[in-house]
């Protein structure tokens, strides 16, 4: 199979067609507008619910979020009480948890080489020949990466002594602790001491270090609250004083090598061949970036450049055949955008949607950097490259209550607790749970459920009670209906939402209404604080602006939708071609699969796109 067709994966997390098109059209994109001149670019639809671990799990492999189980940010097994779910964020996006199998595991078995980078589903992964590895998207059941960034130190440096005791702090939320060293102070040019000499590793042994200068990589075993970890980090000579009476070293960032790349041996390559443990230099293309979210911008550059940076890296050091990887901050700056873009929103102000939309510009031209960066290293004539993102976004700014109306309705029952200081569900009262996120109701439903208090003789009446509680709800200032769809679990086979993890009932929100105002809080509704419980029924966002999470594939507000830009380019692929009609996330697999001869995941439900074949 060596020497055959390749493929990369761009994910784009929450790239919106409206958006793309947009920057397209005043040619500000240039890479992105080779990519779809050299190839096929329309519109595709997610699987529900429309959010991120779903969707990479979905478009990995082409199964949907009835088979592949990945419902969202949290999940709910059969068997475990409902709040259990609720206690484990993005679980979702751990290979164990998934039902499905995943392409990359197809590639690995047809002795081509996979790399999967920073993406949210599937980890861990022991690969026979290929390589999984974090990087800024966390994932549970792995370690942190960074342990700490760079810190400068001053030592001073006793009468008659030619040592001094290198005391270096390294600390984050979750540890803190010494590194202790012998550091002998030497003179190489004179009299006076003018470097540094100390024992980098056992294996490496001694190194002089003189002004400005940085040290070789330094090994130690760091003691944190998740046991020792192996870490890497540098020091700089700054300054000794001309009086000779202090030293003064910076410490480089502080890497840990265990736990988030699979082998662990490519972590360490990473740390050592491409990412910074100093400050880096001023890049040389400069953006337009207006305060607020400046700082922002200047790091997502920095990690797209970085991600370019270890691509090439990876090409080089085991040449992949199949590369997915993800970048993930687009979906940061719509959350906090698009209802200032919005000119129906209350919050639309002309002179700011100006500088919000040069913002949002800018995160695209940083896309556009990033894709050029992997043409020049990592594309060639016989790599299949396909732009993708998991979901789009549309405008919100009010907020739904949504266990507001089932209290209401007596359905769900909450008592006071002055020992946690919160409402906590009474489940001996309660009939229906409400998930915040996937969106999904379920029966507390009695031989099923732990705590389970509704006969099997009621569960059709309640489903039916539940739907139109559901559809009755209206916002009380304007009287507009809130759900664009309730349906039965038995009912949804047609939205790949009928198997043993989805709810009882879905639902699906009408814009601008969402549930989720940037408080992870809001999403365990089997605890409520006594400011939640408290709240209206709708009320205005204080935080986010854009949402997909609660919306159906196909939702449209304005120019803004849920579905995502897709362009597929590279041999046996058309050129410059438009496709009229969307196509799905779910055949992605399959076609990947097809153009690389190689068998589909065996989960796969899709067909193949021949459509944008030659």
């Amino acid at each position: 199979m060596k020497g055959s067709k390749k493929l990369l994966l761009i994910g784009i997390d929450q790239a919106i067609p409206c958006l793309l098109n947009k920057f397209l059209d005043t040619n500000i994109l240039p890479n992105i507008a080779k990519l779809r001149e050299n190839g096929v670019m329309t519109e595709a639809f997610s699987c529900p619910p429309c959010d991120t671990p779903t969707n990479w799990t979905t478009i990995a492999t082409g199964a949907t979020t009835a088979i592949h189980g990945a419902t969202s940010f949290y999940m709910h097994n059969s068997g475990d009480s409902f709040e259990e779910g609720l206690k484990f964020r993005s679980r979702t996006q751990l290979s164990r948890y998934c039902k499905a199998e995943y392409i990359w595991n197809v590639v690995d078995k047809s002795s081509l080489i996979p790399f999967v980078f920073n993406y949210p589903s599937g980890w861990p992964n022991n690969f026979k020949k290929g390589v999984m590895s974090l990087f800024t998207w966390e994932i549970p059941e792995s370690y942190p990466i960074l342990m700490s960034t760079s810190k400068t130190y001053k030592f001073d440096i006793e009468d008659n002594k030619k040592s001094i005791q290198l005391n270096i702090s390294i600390k984050n939320k979750n540890f803190k602790c010494n590194y202790n060293k012998e550091v002998f102070l030497i003179n190489l040019k004179g009299n006076k001491f003018d470097a540094l000499k100390l024992l980098i590793s056992e294996k490496l042994g001694w190194q002089t270090i003189r002004e400005k200068e940085w040290s070789n990589w330094i090994e130690a075993i760091i003691n944190t609250n998740i046991g020792q970890l192996p870490c890497l980090f540098k020091i700089k000579l700054q300054e000794i004083d001309y009086e000779e009476k202090y030293v003064k070293i910076k410490r480089s960032t502080v890497y840990n090598i265990k736990g988030w790349a699979y082998p662990e041996t490519f972590g360490d390559k990473l740390i050592k061949n491409v990412f910074e443990y100093d400050l880096p230099e001023k890049h040389d293309v400069e953006f337009m970036m207006y305060e607020g979210i400046k700082k922002y911008l200047i790091s997502a550059r920095e990690e797209s450049l970085t991600l370019a940076k270890t691509i090439n890296f990876a090409k080089t050091d085991f040449n992949w055949d199949v590369c997915f990887f993800h970048y993930h901050p687009l979906d940061t700056i719509n959350h906090n955008s698009l209802a200032f873009l919005f000119n129906k929103s209350p919050f639309y102000e002309e002179d700011k949607a100006k500088k919000t939309l040069k913002n949002v510009e800018t995160a695209y031209k940083i896309v556009d950097e990033l894709i050029g960066n992997l043409f020049k290293t990592c594309v060639d004539q016989n790599t299949i490259v396909c732009f993708v993102s998991d979901h789009g976004a549309i405008p919100i700014w009010k907020i739904v209550n949504l266990p507001h109306f089932f209290i209401k309705s007596g359905l769900l029952k909450y008592k006071w607790s002055s020992k946690e200081n919160c409402y906590i569900i009474d489940w001996k009262k309660t009939k229906v749970f409400p998930y915040i996120e996937p969106p999904f109701i379920w029966i507390n439903l009695e031989g099923r459920d732990p705590k389970g208090i509704v006969k099997h003789s009621e569960y059709d009446d309640l489903k039916d009670e539940v739907i139109k509680i559901l559809y009755d709800i209206r916002d009380p200032y304007t009287n507009e209906k809130l759900i664009d769809l309730a349906i039965k679990k038995e009912d949804a086979d047609y939205l790949g939402l009928n198997g043993e993890r989805i709810g009882d009932i879905i639902y699906f929100l009408k814009p601008p209404y969402s549930l989720f105002d940037g408080n992870l809080e809001m999403l365990n509704a089997s605890r409520l604080s006594k400011n939640l419980f408290n709240k209206p029924e709708v009320y205005n966002s204080q935080s986010f602006f854009g949402a997909h999470a609660y919306f159906l594939p196909k939702t449209k507000f304005g120019e803004y939708s849920i579905s995502v830009p897709l362009i597929l380019s590279g041999p046996g692929i058309k050129k410059g071609e438009m496709l009229k009609k969307p196509v799905n996330l779910v055949n992605l697999a399959p076609t990947f699969s097809h153009l690389l001869q190689i068998p589909k995941p065996k989960d796969s439900q899709a067909r193949v796109l021949y459509e944008i074949m030659e």
